[in-house]
């Protein structure tokens, strides 16, 4: 009962008290309905946050963890389930680490609905020039940053020949100019021309073509490190005192003959135990 209780309280608004519909979040990371704010800043006059009452100058945002509706559906279901005293049951959710966001892809760059997956496209979108935009290079960055603890998943690349993976430091030029190295902020591990690059622009060894990679950060300890997913073979461990917060950083070229045309952040799942 307790996971399922936590997982309700994660997915319901903090005005209404029930499960999110149509979720907005505001540059406070708190998460409302989006009806639920409107009426509580008519009521109040302002536009403040209802939890933290930090003053919002820029208008709510649909929230990128919520925006697939996935988990919503889950505590939806579960919340309609009924269990007699000697019932036990696990549900199994499935969901991304990592969420990409919109706002710092370049044109050229296509995401899935659900934010989980990219690919480069045939034909540059036409989109807002927002200071959170990467201009110059074909890139998309995470939505949640990380300054501290460790962090991992899993990328499905697949055959696809033209692939960059890894970590960027949030202050990184998304307008003009730069190289992929970490003189620049971005850490990576890159696939191009038929061979694996470090950071560094030397190339990176494998036993054999790698189809699912693990990429992971344990930040306290200064560590960009990346895997064979299927045996956890290590593939490149790069070691540095990060200068401030870093986000997932992709990029991806033409697929050419690849039989996938993007690549994808694997999902995670998570046991929920109802008894």
């Amino acid at each position: 009962m307790a996971e399922r209780a936590l997982l309700e309280s994660y997915l319901s608004c903090h005005v209404c008290s029930e499960t999110f519909i149509d979720p907005v979040s505001l540059s406070c990371n708190h998460s409302f309905c989006s009806s639920c704010l409107k009426e509580f800043w008519e009521q109040t006059g302002k536009k403040n946050c209802p939890i933290c009452k930090r003053s919002s100058k820029e208008e709510p945002s649909p929230d990128p963890q919520l925006v697939s509706g996935a988990l919503i559906d889950v505590a939806k279901h579960l919340g309609n389930l009924s269990f007699r005293v000697w019932e036990k049951m696990k549900d199994q959710v499935k969901f991304s680490p990592v969420i990409l966001d919109p706002n710092t892809s370049n044109g050229w760059i296509y995401l899935s609905d659900d934010l989980t997956s990219v690919r480069n496209g045939e034909t540059k979108q036409q989109l807002p020039e927002n200071p959170e935009r990467n201009i110059k290079y074909i890139e998309v960055f995470g939505s949640e940053g990380f300054s501290s603890g460790k962090h991992s998943w899993d990328v499905e690349v697949g055959d696809h020949p033209d692939w960059y993976l890894g970590f960027v430091k949030e202050s990184v030029d998304r307008k003009g100019k730069r190289d992929i190295m970490p003189e620049n902020g971005i850490w990576c591990l890159c696939f191009e021309d038929g061979k694996y690059t470090d950071v560094m622009g030397n190339t990176v060894k494998v036993k054999k073509s790698l189809q699912r990679i693990r990429v992971q950060l344990d930040y306290d300890r200064g560590e960009v490190s990346f895997y064979d997913s299927e045996d956890m073979t290590p593939v490149y461990i790069y070691r540095e005192t990060f200068p401030e917060k870093l986000f997932p950083y992709f990029s991806v070229g033409e697929a050419t003959d690849a039989k996938i045309m993007g690549i994808s952040i694997g999902k995670s799942e998570i046991v929920v135990r109802v008894s």
